[in-house]
């Protein structure tokens, strides 16, 4: 179960990272004023689904954790 954690963490961090590198490049297109370029990369689109899948990574790490503390609490008894 750990390791599946382990799993998602990793996945949630790579996530974060790429939303940072896509919002960069969404920035320095934005100065440039290639907004069109934006438009045909979709990164608005893409950022907001890394966005969501972000948050529901974090939400199974939280039921995943919260899992596996029940799991413990019950073996102890």
């Amino acid at each position: 179960m750990q390791k599946m954690i382990d799993g998602y963490v990793k996945s949630c961090d790579l996530a974060r990272k790429r939303i940072e590198t896509l919002t960069r490049q969404k920035n320095d297109l934005k100065k440039c004023g290639k907004l069109d370029e934006i438009d045909d990369l979709m990164l608005e689109r893409r950022i907001k689904l890394l966005y969501d899948e972000h948050s529901q990574m974090q939400e199974i790490i939280s039921y995943l954790t919260s899992y596996m503390r029940r799991i413990e609490k019950s073996a102890e008894t």
